[in-house]
Parts: structure tokens; C-alpha cells; sequence
């Protein structure tokens, strides 16, 4: 298994049928936790979808990085897991944390930002 950093260097594809998905290091990040604490609850993938109405596929790609947990539903996540929404982000270093927000291409939201 590759480490988080190992990922982010060789910038994952993941394939999803006909299309390829590149998986964005944070998604990893939150995804990583996702099954981390499903697991350590004892919630099953089917209890865990069946709770929160969403897709055994959806849950799979979410736990892989390869989709992006909306804030919604990572806080109704949270709550079900009975953990606080910064625990998907807790037991990283920060040299991982660092590399999953560099990432993100801030530079397009300063763009947009007046006076940046």
C-alpha cells in the first residue's frame, strides 16, 4: 500500500468504467478517514449508505478520494460517527496536510477575490 505522500506524488488515476477519475490529494485525505472511522464504529458499507440515502458506488469513491464529500454530507457523516467534522483531518502530518492544500489551486480563488 502506498502512503499518502506516495499517492500524491504519482498523482493517482483511478478507473471508474469507461472514464478515469484523478483523485484530488484532500479527497484522499477525507477518505482515508471516512473508512477509518466507519470501520472502527462497526458500521457497514450498507448501514452507513442506507443511513445517509446514498449509493454503495457513491461511499466506495468517497473512501477511494476519487469524489468529493460535500460539507453536508460530511457534517450528517460526522454526527452518525459521533466524532467532531475536524476528526477527517486529525492524525496527518503536517508535511501531508501541507501537500494535500497544495493541491488545491488557491490561485483561482484569488483570482476572484477582490485585491488579490
Amino acid at each position: 500500500m502506498m502512503t499518502l505522500i506516495e499517492s500524491i506524488a504519482h498523482a493517482l488515476i483511478w478507473p471508474s468504467g469507461a472514464a478515469t477519475i484523478t483523485r484530488n490529494a484532500s479527497n484522499i485525505c477525507v477518505g482515508r478517514r471516512l473508512r477509518a472511522g466507519r470501520t472502527s464504529s462497526g458500521i457497514s458499507e450498507g448501514e452507513l449508505c442506507e443511513t445517509l440515502g446514498i449509493d454503495r458506488h457513491d461511499l466506495s469513491a468517497y473512501e477511494q478520494g476519487a469524489k468529493r464529500v460535500s460539507a453536508n454530507l460530511l457534517l450528517r457523516i460526522a454526527k452518525l460517527l459521533d466524532v467532531r467534522p475536524d476528526y477527517f483531518f486529525q492524525g496527518y502530518t503536517a508535511e501531508e496536510l501541507s501537500a494535500c492544500l497544495e493541491s488545491f489551486p488557491l490561485n483561482i480563488i484569488h483570482s476572484r477575490v477582490p485585491g488579490h
